[in-house]
């Protein structure tokens, strides 16, 4: 009897220690890779406006760590590290968890089926953040998506199909991207007609981003050249 109350205190001790016993940290979750929309400075503190928080700057289509995703005052953050290990926050809408660059004219669908219509061709240099997955196709916002005599578009809400080889997800595509859509405002404004000055300084700048798009010589290259061949014929 006595052998038995010795075993059950033991017992009992064991499960007290093992109740008790402090809880190790969770580790972090880690989200995984987003991709910045445009230039932004993210701050150091949650949900803050503040000039002063707002001390991390991170450029458009860079990369950035994303830990875990919090709410704060009805709205979605993301507690992220930079590649060179800043942390801070920023609102979730402000990345995407992948960035497509159109390389071939493809259609952009108002709906994830062929049957839906189209909203029109994307065109070669147009840069589609992806929102949302429905099988084989992708819910995107994409910008420099088309051009129309007055303006360059932007497209949101519009369907891909990103495994089509009209797309690449290569980072190294995204500067050359970029340059190549002001290239387009660019012509565009041109075309409307400006004074002789202003027109000088927007070929100036339309020839500099083409130099630059040039010389990486990638997927871009013929586009740039159409554009440069553009610009040489706008008297």
């Amino acid at each position: 009897m006595y052998r038995i109350s010795i075993q059950l205190f033991i017992l009992s001790l064991l499960v007290f220690l093992v109740l008790c016993k402090p809880k190790k940290k969770e580790e972090e979750q880690i989200v995984g890779t987003r991709y910045s929309r445009f230039d932004q400075y993210v701050s150091v503190v949650l949900g803050s406006e503040k000039k002063e928080d707002k001390k991390i700057l991170i450029y458009a289509l860079e990369e950035v760590n994303v830990k875990e995703t919090l709410k704060h005052q009805e709205k979605e953050y993301y507690r992220l590290t930079t590649v060179n290990g800043k942390e801070g926050y920023a609102l979730s809408k402000n990345f995407s968890e992948a960035v497509y660059f159109v390389v071939k004219e493809m259609d952009a669908f108002r709906k994830p089926t062929l049957t839906a219509g189209t909203k029109g061709k994307l065109e070669i240099s147009a840069i589609c953040f992806q929102k949302e997955i429905q099988g084989e196709w992708s819910n995107v916002d994409c910008l420099g998506a088309n051009s129309t005599e007055a303006k360059l578009e932007d497209w949101y809400d519009v369907w891909i199909q990103p495994n089509q080889d009209n797309f690449a997800k290569n980072p190294l595509l995204g500067q050359t991207a970029l340059e190549l859509k002001e290239v387009r405002s660019i012509l565009i404004k041109l075309a409307q007609g400006t004074d002789a000055e202003v027109s000088a300084k927007l070929k100036s700048k339309a020839r500099e981003l083409l130099t630059k798009s040039k010389e990486r010589a990638d997927l871009f290259l013929d586009k740039a050249t159409e554009f440069e061949t553009k610009l040489d014929s706008i008297q």
